[in-house]
């Protein structure tokens, strides 16, 4: 092929892959869960709060009548969770990671106690999408740049999430 050829392909593909600039997307996440005293029984009315690490942005809501809260198109990066009730201990969780598409559900048990007091959760595992049953993976900028240069396509990126084969070849195993 002609170096020309080559740059209007390489210009078509990436005007494919690249949103205009109205119409950018943020990588955002959910979480919910349901708020419940030591016995399981719904709390309402809970303040709840994500804040995130690196930012000390805010995103808070109140359960419902059901002890269940969600916080949705939160962006991605490390969070810290706060419930408060009046009567319980404060609780604290952080390590949270949100990843594109998460859905994650964090419950919370209260524990009775003055406002003074507080329950820190540190959670360093990774957060479980329990939401969706699909398939999905981050590739980063590692993973890219690895790509042979010589007949470098786009599409090989899926092959290296693992989820997808070529047509026509076979899984090993």
């Amino acid at each position: 092929m002609s170096r020309r050829t080559l740059s209007v392909m390489l210009l078509l593909s990436l005007s494919f892959f690249c949103a205009p600039a109205g119409a950018q997307v943020t990588a955002v996440a959910q979480v919910s869960g349901t708020i419940s005293d030591p016995s399981g029984a719904a709390i309402a009315s809970a303040a709840v709060t994500m804040t995130e690490v690196n930012k000390q942005t805010v995103h808070s809501t109140l359960s419902d009548a059901t002890g269940s809260y969600t916080l949705p198109n939160l962006p991605v990066g490390p969070y810290r969770l706060e419930v408060k009730v009046p009567g319980f201990k404060d609780y604290v969780r952080t390590g949270i990671e949100l990843v594109v598409n998460n859905n994650i559900d964090l419950p919370v048990a209260m524990q009775v106690g003055s406002a003074t007091e507080t329950v820190e959760v540190n959670a360093t595992a990774g957060m479980v999408e329990t939401k969706e049953n699909s398939i999905a993976n981050l590739v980063d900028q590692t993973r890219i740049n690895a790509l042979p240069l010589n007949g470098r396509q786009v599409t090989d990126l899926i092959y290296t999430v693992g989820a997808a084969v070529p047509t026509g070849v076979r899984p090993r195993g």
